[in-house]
Parts: structure tokens; sequence; C-alpha cells
């Protein structure tokens, strides 16, 4: 252990001198870029534009992606066609620093780790957050933004590790008349459907939509089913006042999945396809219904509003079957010695329903003006945030030692589970009904200076008031009041030597207050926020005529007061840890050619626990964190008509828990791609994922050696698509 430690502890630094030199040489190597926006207009509409052009769809960031002093990775909807990406996990294995958890309980839908950080709540819809539960599609995305780092100034609490931004596709002058089938070998059907009707000079109406029917292959009773419909309006575009509606309604039926146990460090030596749940009763269901409505106000060129509102509403019903071991002990669980004919699975249903609401409003104002010499870019903003979870929790159907209750499922063997078991019925009785309300109040200043033409300073402060009240009333009832008033501070300086060069400096703190996940405790509700920041340097520079974006960054992350067991009171929290990631990351995206495309990245991760009550966890690694981790995607278009594309997925080995008791096995992965246009309006796709059958496991759960599960990840699989556009 203490030889890798080092070993890595090595290649981090021998990285930072190697990325320090190549910045300082001026072929610098910063973050990842995005698709092209009217910023890159003027250029030759004939060759290829890197994404670094377009601005961020964050609208407190000023600046174009090349001069923020930010590692922000972009996927343009192009990319997201090509590799047939159909949802936001899919899509986040082309950026290096994510990695996929797998739920428990009430969590579930999208589960992350970015940078090394659980960013379950930092999911954002076009700026503005999207809490909820639930699969998100990609159906109606025109791009995905990541954003690196600690950045509460931007985005509030959270945003640790970083942020995820859905850029939704809104109406356009352009009329669109398009349309999808997706036929695989994983019983996959899918449909989407994109119209585009301009309405006068100035207005437009989209309509996107989809449908899915779809398993896993290997994972004989996976079913992920869903359907969606978003219309959008826009109204003076072009013109200085603009308003923009959007509405998405996604709904979801699935056959959950929840993978295989662990035995002793390892997940279990099954063969892929073995389900440990009950495939006729096990569902995830969610209801998603977001309204959101934007207006923007252009006073002068150098004044501006604009005012974002949202109303979220995110029903969802979870009723899943999850393989454990004996949790009461009587039964110890299964070491790396143990036979595995005599391992016996039980079955965890910790079953829950309810509702997510969200209430949102961000007002902002953007001025431009100078001071002497310097000219500034001014944004003053406030937010204002309310949000509540009401849920209803069952009692857990898992039997425990050796007899099994009535109303209790009997557990199963490891070698042969049974999905269609006899059980008792859906758990009818009711354990809790936790109702939480959150209200934020927050208003925050981001000054951009501009020094003469090649220095940027960048000041921001922001104020949260971030208030959480919950109540449980059955069984022992509780209630929990707490109120964090917090500041947040980020400072950044960039240097551009020249227009297709820049290098930056920057600092940025975050905080977790106890409620962020919409839940409070008698263990937590008397704590203060979890604080972090971040010290990065990084650099962009376009090559190639343009062409190609080369983008680098190391950067220092720690959590300075991590919430931990108290050890003089093991029913209560404590802030005394210390988690610290230092990493490196590089990226590649854009034309090696006009006809070659590439987009790659890799970044190293050095995260640990620096400081614990538990003395066990001192040094390990972070829980789910790759060391290293790289991705390639490239096209090549042979003729007008025909492309082909391949790409390399790596995950380095991640432990699985906190002490370092179980880890996952590295992979690697290899998907392919073959498109040819019959005609302007008729192309056809061949998608190949996983070609070589790899046995991998994408997200994994683990809280002790008796509650653990890691999922393993699909089997080869192809899909044909049909498309059209007119």
């Amino acid at each position: 252990m203490r030889r890798i430690a080092r070993h890595r502890l090595q290649q981090f630094r021998r990285g930072v001198t190697a990325t320090g030199a190549c910045l300082a040489a001026a072929s610098g190597l910063p973050a990842m870029a995005a698709d092209t926006t009217s910023d890159a207009a003027n250029q030759d509409s004939t060759a290829p534009v890197v994404v670094t052009a377009r601005r961020p769809g964050i609208d407190a960031l000023s600046e174009k992606i090349q001069n923020t002093a930010q590692s922000i990775n972009v996927l343009p909807q192009e990319l997201l066609q090509q590799q047939a990406v159909s949802n936001l996990q899919d899509a986040l294995k082309n950026i290096p620093g994510v990695t996929l958890n797998s739920g428990e309980g009430g969590a579930h839908g999208d589960t992350i780790n970015l940078r090394g950080f659980p960013a379950s709540d930092d999911f954002f819809l076009d700026g503005l957050r999207d809490t909820g539960f639930y699969t998100r599609d990609s159906f109606d995305l025109d791009s995905l933004e990541v954003y690196k780092g600690p950045a509460s100034t931007l985005f509030g609490r959270g945003s640790t590790g970083g942020v995820v931004n859905q850029v939704s596709k809104t109406p356009t002058l352009q009329a669109i008349d398009a349309g999808v089938l997706t036929l695989g070998t994983n019983n996959e059907i899918r449909g989407t459907v994109d119209i585009d009707q301009p309405l006068g000079d100035d207005a437009a109406l989209r309509l996107d939509a989809m449908g899915q029917r779809a398993g896993v292959t290997d994972r004989d009773f996976v079913q992920n089913r869903r359907w969606g419909v978003a219309p959008s309006l826009a109204l003076g575009i072009g013109g200085p006042t603009t308003l923009t509606v959007n509405y998405l309604h996604q709904e979801q039926d699935d056959i959950p999945d929840y993978g295989i146990p662990f035995v002793g460090d390892r997940p279990a030596p099954v063969p892929r396809n073995l389900y440990y749940g009950l495939a006729d009763d096990d569902r995830f269901q969610t209801r998603v219904d977001i309204g959101t409505v934007k207006l923007t106000h252009a006073f002068t060129s150098d004044i501006s509003i604009s005012e974002t509102a949202r109303i979220g509403n995110y029903w969802f019903n979870s009723r899943i079957t999850a393989p454990h071991y004996d949790p009461s002990g009587l039964v110890p669980p299964p070491t790396d010695s143990t036979p595995l004919d005599q391992i016996m699975i039980y079955r965890d249903r910790p079953s829950v329903m309810g509702t997510v609401a969200t209430l949102m409003s961000d007002t902002e104002l953007n001025v431009h003006f100078d001071t002497g010499p310097l000219h500034h870019t001014l944004i003053a903003g406030l937010d204002l945030d309310r949000e509540s979870a009401s849920l209803v929790r069952f009692t857990n159907q898992i039997s425990s030692g050796l007899t099994v209750l009535p109303g209790q499922i009997a557990p199963t063997p490891l070698l042969d589970p049974d999905p269609f078991e006899a059980f008792p019925g859906t758990q009818t009785t009711v354990r809790q009904r936790p109702d939480t309300v959150t209200d934020t109040v927050a208003g925050f200043l981001v000054d951009s200076i501009d020094i003469g033409s090649q220095w940027n300073l960048v000041g921001a402060i922001r104020l949260d008031r971030f208030h959480a009240h919950y109540v449980q009333p059955l069984g022992t009832p509780s209630a929990f009041d707490h109120t964090d008033v917090i500041p947040s501070p980020r400072a950044a300086l960039v240097y551009k030597p020249t227009e297709n060069q820049s290098y930056y400096f920057s600092y940025g703190t975050s905080f977790d207050p106890s409620a962020e996940n919409l839940s409070l405790s008698a263990t937590n509700a008397n704590l203060g926020p979890e604080k972090d920041e971040t010290f990065e340097a990084g650099g962009k520079i376009v090559v190639l005529a343009g062409k190609l974006s080369l983008t680098g960054a190391i950067f220092d992350t720690e959590m300075t007061n991590a919430r931990v067991a108290d050890p003089d009171n093991a029913t209560l929290q404590t802030l005394a840890g210390n988690l610290r990631v230092r990493g490196l990351e590089l990226g590649v995206q854009g034309h090696l050619t006009d006809q070659w495309e590439v987009t790659a990245g890799y970044t190293f991760l050095d995260g640990r626990t620096v400081k614990s009550t538990a003395a066990a966890n001192v040094g390990k690694p972070l829980q789910n964190t790759a060391p290293n981790q790289a991705n390639i995607w490239t096209v090549y278009e042979f003729t007008e008509q025909l492309k082909v594309g391949t790409g390399i997925n790596y995950l380095d080995e991640r432990y699985a828990d906190m002490a370092g008791l179980a880890h996952i096995p590295a992979y690697v992965t290899w998907d392919a791609m073959v498109s040819y246009d019959f005609s302007r309006h008729f192309r056809v796709q061949l998608n190949g994922t996983n070609l070589t059958d790899a046995y991998y496991y994408a997200n994994s759960y683990y809280t002790s050696p008796i509650e653990n599960h890691v999922v393993p990840g699909p089997g080869r699989t192809v899909t044909l698509t049909l498309a059209y556009q007119y």
C-alpha cells in the first residue's frame, strides 16, 4: 500500500513538473473545450472551429472558455450523436475525473464523484440547480458542460469537485425537422424527434420528444424505459429584449440494477448475468416536470439585465432489491477464503417514494464600464431558492439471522440467485415520513477587470443564507432547524500573451451544509457547513490554425472540516476530518486536419484522507476515486458521406471504501462507429460499445463488508441508428 502511494505521488510530481514546463514553453496544455457559437461566426465557415471559442453557459462567467480561469469540459451535441449517447452518465465517460456511484435508499438516478468528491447534488440545467432523483436523458441537450473545482461563488452550496451543467436546445430562426430511430442488440428501440419552427423574423417554437425501451447486455432482467417531451418558445431573438420559455417532462419506469456484492476485498467472481433483485416487482419510477422562463433586456450595449425563474416537481418511487449480507452479523460476511457455494445473499429492500419540489429565481445585472485604463465587466446577482423533499420510507423487508419472519424476503444463494423467488409482496408499512424544506437567499458580485490587452483579473464574492427545516412525525418524532450564513470568495488572474493562448491561476471556495441533500438528522443538525478550497494553475492554447485546443491544469483541493464520526458520541458527527485531492488534467479537442477530429483527456488524482477520527482511514485513498483515468474518441471523414470513429476509455483500480478494505479492478473498454450519409437528409450509423466484451464494473456502493454492491457494465452491444433531417 505504501509503495503504491509513494509511486503515485512520484507520478503526480513528475506530471506537475512536465505540465509547468509545457506551459512555460507556450505549448500550453489546459482543460477541454466545447462546440462553436456565434463568437466564432466571423471565422471561415468551411474550417473546423474548436469549442473554446464559445462562451460558458453560465451567465456569471463573462469571458470565453478560452480565457476563463477554470477547467471546463464541454461535450457538444455532435459528439453525443457520434457515440449514440442517450443519457448523462454515458456522456460523462468522456470526462476524466468522473466516476459513477450506485444508489441506496432514496439516492437513485444520476450519482457521481467529480475530482474525488460526491457530486450527486451538483447537477444544473441551464444554470439553475436540477435537484431530483432521475436518469437524465440527452434528447433535449445541446451540450454538456462540466465546471471543475469548488465554485460556490457561481453555484451556491456544493460543487466541491465541480458541477455538471446541462445546456438545453432552444428555438432558433433556422427550421429543423429531424427524427432518429435506434435499434440495438440489447433489445433497444429508441426514437427522438426535433422540430424547430420559426414564427416570423424574431420568434421560434421548438419541440423535442423521446421514447425508449432498452435492456442491458448480459444483465438479463434490467430494463430502462422512459419517455419525454420538451417544448420551448423564444420571442425577440436577436433583439434587445428576449423571452425564452422551456418545459421538460420526462417519465421513467425501470427494472433497476443493483449489481453484485463484494466477496472479501473484491467483487464476487460470478457470471455477469446473475441478478439478485426480484424482477417481477422491482421498480424505479420517476415523473419530472420542469418549467423555466428567462427574460433578458439590454438597456444599452453596456448595461443589461436578466431574470431566470423555474418551478420543478420531481416525483419518484423506488422499490429496489439489493444484495446484502446478514444485517444481524450472526452470519458473518464472507472473506476471500469462504467457499462461494456456501455464501447466502440477503435481500435488502429500503423502499421509498416521494416528491422533491423546487422554486428558483436568478436575477443578474451586467454592466461594462472603465476606471482609467481598466475595463470592468461587473455582474451583480440575487439568487432565491426554495427546495422541499417530502418522502415516505417503508419498513425494510430484509431478513436477519437464520430465521425468515412473515413479511421478510428469504436469502438466495450467491451462485444461483432466483429472480422469481416467491416473496411476501410489496411492503406497505410506513416507518418514516420525513419532510425537509430549505430556503436560500444569496447575493453575489463578480468583477472581471481587463488590464490592457493581455491581463485579466477576476474577483468575486457571494453571501448565502441557507436555512433548513426538517420534521419526521412517525415513531419517535423529530424536528430540526438550522441556518448557515456563509461567504464564498473567488479570485483569478489570466495572462493572454496572444489571442490563442491563455494561462491562469485561480483560487475558489465552496461549502456543503448538513442539509445539502435535503435531509437533516440528529447526527448533523447542529453542525456548520463543510468548507473547501482549491488552488489551480493551467493554460489553454489553440493550435493548427485555430482547429485544435490543448488544455492542462494542476490543482489542489482540500476539505478542511469534513464530517466524520464523533469519537466521544457514536450518535453524532463532528467537523474533524480533512480530505485532500491533488491532481493533473490534460485535454485535447478539435481537428488535427479538416477531416480528422479528436477528443481526448487524462486525469491524475492523488486523493486521500489526511485527518479523521477513524484512524484506519488516515492516509487511505478517497472512496471510488481512480488515480488515473483516460479517454480518447476520434472520427475520420473519409468522404463527405463516410465517417469512421473509434475510442478507448481507461479507468484505474479504485478503492470501494474509505478504509481501503475493498477495491474495484481497473478496466479498458473499446467503442467504434461507422456513419454513412445516403443523402443530405438521410443518415445510417452503426455503433459498437465494449467491443472486446470486457467484464468491468461501472457503478459502486460500499458502506461496510455487510452492505455493498457493484454494478457490472454492459457486455458487447451494437446499435443501428437511422436519422432523418430536413
